[in-house]
């Protein structure tokens, strides 16, 4: 972007967007590093930042806790920046872990400061220069003096009340080490200081508290205490987000998070990718299940064709159940007798979205049976589907209604969890569903009545469906073209 970035651009109007608008403002300010737009979960932490700053009276406690790897340094920064163009924050101190880490921090925010696009639209904030040191600057700027201050936790504070005005601000980036939390002394000796040293030589009138952490596994974590505060707001996530997919997918693919949790695991540290990836510190301990165990269906290298010996369309319409479930459409193929978990859809589909998605996945991949849970509404759709059927004239296709039998819920998924890490290999994840289902994997609690476990389930029949339907789910895979033909033309004209 460089000096020529705002040429022709109005004055005001760049200065409004940079207010208004955190992506704005990142290629505005650091255009050498900021490559994509910010996900959205950074953008609500960004609002909840941004609205507090601006708040003339109180107390605000305000606890972030991102994953490591998404640049979330890089958004603390950025905040302070805009805090001292747009707000009358006078008294900002930043604290990390060393002294060293806060002054890098404050030397990277004197840099963007300096930046040819901020010194154009905004003036050079250190022509007022008073004082310049690596822990400390002062300036007037924007119609107000202006401290910056940089520490490591456990510091004194001596000086802090400069000239009367006390703190307004605390930026407190991952002030707490996992070797800090994991000793229950070092543990206790940070977060005394904290509460009785750092927070008690804020504004009385009005101080923002910014805490930045991870969840450690340990109880001597700052952040896992905070979260059960009512006095802290809080805003924490993982890396792979409920429905599966990466907070940040153009910057960490979700397949390339599950390779650092399986590299993690295979070093006998699950635990920390958990915590510090994760920032759950319970997730992958309940389910005892090793997710580097689990069996990954391989294409031969030898470049022979595999060919299914059956499968089945499997739709659990989620009616009735939890207010967040989705409704999930499986796909499971069978080899040798061996199911694999070849695709799934998740989402909120209206009955005749599921009816079509059912068709179009089985004509996808050749397979002639789709399965209806038979409980309540969903035998109403697998009368509708077989309506649907006669219809579009796709006569082979069965539909079949599957009962979940006397096991409860529970207890079919754990089945299936352990059949997916046998040595054996009895059954198989496909690529294309892995990273749904390994994190629901490592987040499912059989003790818990809640799980979003839509992706388990589907899991969790494919060997109850090759007993109840054995004949009936597999065929001739020579079919496969004629049935796609068939199916094929009627659908193409039809949805």
């Amino acid at each position: 972007m460089g000096d020529t970035s705002v040429v022709g651009a109005d004055r005001d109007q760049a200065i409004a967007a940079a207010k208004l608008d955190l992506n704005f403002l990142a290629a505005l300010c650091i255009p050498d590093v900021y490559r994509f737009p910010f996900p959205i979960m950074f953008l609500a932490v960004w609002q909840m930042l941004t609205d507090s700053a601006v708040k003339q009276i109180g107390q605000d406690r305000l606890a972030i806790g991102l994953p490591r790897g998404f640049g979330k340094t890089i958004l603390l920064k950025l905040f302070v920046v805009w805090a001292i163009l747009f707000t009358d924050r006078r008294f900002i101190v930043i604290v990390c872990n060393t002294a060293p880490l806060a002054e890098n921090f404050l030397s990277d925010v004197a840099d963007i400061l300096s930046s040819p696009n901020i010194l154009r639209l905004f003036g050079d904030w250190r022509l007022s220069q008073t004082q310049d040191r690596l822990d400390l600057k002062k300036f007037s700027f924007r119609g107000r003096a202006i401290t910056l201050a940089a520490m490591g936790s456990q510091s004194s504070l001596r000086g802090l009340n400069i000239k009367f005005v006390r703190p307004d601000m605390f930026v407190m980036d991952d002030m707490q080490s996992r070797e800090e939390a994991e000793s229950i002394v070092e543990a206790d000796k940070i977060l005394n200081w904290m509460l009785a040293t750092l927070m008690k030589a804020n504004d009385k009138q009005r101080c923002q508290f910014i805490f930045l952490g991870n969840m450690y596994p340990f109880e001597g974590s700052i952040l896992k205490k905070i979260k059960v505060n009512a006095a802290w707001t809080t805003f924490i996530c993982g890396a792979i987000l409920e429905d599966g997919e990466s907070i940040w997918p153009e910057l960490r693919s979700v397949e390339d998070i599950l390779d650092e949790l399986e590299n993690d695991t295979s070093m006998g540290k699950p635990e920390i990718f958990f915590s510090e990836v994760m920032n759950d510190e319970e997730a992958g301990t309940k389910a005892g299940i090793d997710t580097t165990l689990i069996n990954y269906w391989k294409e031969p290298t030898n470049g022979e064709v595999l060919d299914p010996e059956g499968g089945f369309i499997l739709i659990d319409p989620a009616v009735g159940k939890k207010k967040n479930d989705q409704i999930s459409i499986g796909c499971h193929l069978i080899f040798s007798g061996r199911p694999v978990y070849w695709d799934l859809e998740l989402g909120a589909f209206d009955p005749e979205t599921q009816i079509r998605k059912c068709f179009e996945m089985a004509i996808k991949y050749g397979v002639m049976a789709v399965l209806v849970e038979s409980v309540a509404y969903q035998a109403t759709l697998a009368f509708w589907m077989n309506k649907y059927k006669v219809q579009y004239g796709l006569h082979g296709l069965k539909i079949l209604e599957i009962y979940p039998g006397i096991a409860a819920k529970t207890s079919r998924i754990i089945t299936w969890l352990k059949q997916l890490v046998a040595p054996s290999q009895p059954c198989y994840l496909h690529s294309r569903v892995k990273a749904r289902v390994v994190y629901q994997i490592v987040h499912y609690n059989p003790a818990k009545m809640k799980n979003v476990d839509d992706a388990l389930d589907q899991g969790a029949y494919e060997f109850p469906a090759i007993a109840q339907f054995g004949a009936a789910l597999t065929r001739p895979f020579e079919a496969q073209d004629t049935v796609k033909a068939a199916f094929a033309d009627e659908l193409e004209t039809s949805f």
